[in-house]
């Protein structure tokens, strides 16, 4: 049985809660006011690099920039980037990376091990110089290079994308995509525009996430959703390690019997505990402190919330340090949802 697809940024046409930062590339693109390079900044996976490929396909597609000022008053009379036609050309060779005005950076394949390399290094930017931004675009109109996403330039590639951005060639355009505030060089962030995306409104992650990838969205419960932390990309990664079969096993431990949950404690602990299981491990880790922290708002007794806020920074610490010091994981994993079983049975009024 195949895995369920999630949709990539650039096959992706709809882009939800980000009209503000639409709005700020719009106004540049229709004003005639475009910037050579962009930073998209905000936290993973809330639809930085699905934005940039939504303006690749503006420019791209034959919009006239410098098509005069915007309809006045205020923001909203900005026409926002459209969709897209997934039958336009354009689109589908955005899609299929075959568009030649067009060139995205990511970590690429070390071709001596044949594995993804952990990072951008300075032959994937030095090429991109050489290859495509020396090219005069076919249709005499823009060139645009993505970075998806700038965090992962090493220092020589960061200092070879910093030559390009001093001296940008004519009618290239730059768009970094950026997770981490500082993870790119104060030089490079102050050759950009800076366009700041915000995290998500519940039901735009819910939207997002089932415009990329309805069957494994469908999978979903309402914990899935509130640990996305207003990430649809967060979500869906949460989905794909198996978080909400592992939130049924967590509740059935904090739910079930003593002797029960001690042996549904330990399957889950032998379950997660393998090194191959480091994305479940720390799911269940998020999943007892969301348990943990909801006993904190929620209980009207002070000393419960006190000792509810002490078990959160243990368990947390211990499942960090775990995995930084290569720890038996079992008895973290074992120890954690017994303590919040315990600590769940309490009165919760006084």
């Amino acid at each position: 049985m195949s895995e369920p697809e999630i949709k990539r940024p650039e096959e992706t046409l709809r882009l939800f809660g980000q009209d503000a930062a639409q709005a700020v590339l719009s106004t540049a693109w229709w004003s005639g006011k475009l910037a050579n390079a962009w930073l998209l900044c905000g936290a993973e996976g809330i639809g930085k690099a699905t934005l940039a490929f939504r303006f690749t396909r503006t420019v791209l597609g034959g919009a006239p920039d410098g098509a005069g000022n915007p309809p006045l008053p205020g923001m909203s009379a900005v026409p926002l980037l459209s969709d897209g036609d997934p039958s336009d050309q354009v689109s589908r060779n955005i899609a299929s990376g075959a568009h030649p005005n067009l060139r995205v950076i990511r970590r690429s394949v070390n071709p001596k091990s044949g594995k993804t390399r952990s990072e951008i290094v300075v032959d994937d930017v030095q090429d991109a110089k050489e290859q495509f931004l020396t090219r005069t675009a076919t249709d005499g109109g823009w060139r645009i290079l993505i970075i998806d996403p700038a965090d992962d330039l090493n220092a020589s590639a960061a200092n070879a994308l910093l030559k390009i951005l001093e001296e940008p060639p004519y009618k290239a355009l730059f768009l970094l995509v950026n997770h981490r505030h500082g993870a790119v060089i104060p030089t490079i962030r102050s050759r950009c525009q800076s366009v700041v995306l915000s995290v998500l409104a519940d039901t735009d992650v819910r939207y997002a996430a089932e415009e990329a990838a309805p069957v494994l969205a469908g999978k979903a419960n309402n914990v899935v959703w509130e640990l996305s932390m207003g990430s649809p990309g967060r979500a869906l990664r949460l989905l794909e390690a198996g978080a909400a079969d592992l939130d049924r096993r967590v509740s059935a431990i904090l739910d079930g019997s003593e002797d029960r949950s001690r042996v549904d404690a330990l399957d889950l602990a032998e379950a997660v505990a393998r090194s191959d299981q480091a994305a479940s491990y720390r799911i269940v880790g998020d999943l007892l402190g969301h348990r943990i922290a909801a006993v904190a708002r929620e209980t009207s007794v002070a000393c419960h919330r006190r000792d509810a806020a002490i078990l959160w920074s243990e368990l947390d610490h211990r499942f960090r340090q775990a995995e930084a010091l290569n720890l038996d994981r079992r008895h973290v994993v074992y120890y954690s949802a017994i303590s919040t079983r315990d600590l769940l049975r309490r009165p919760s009024t006084p």
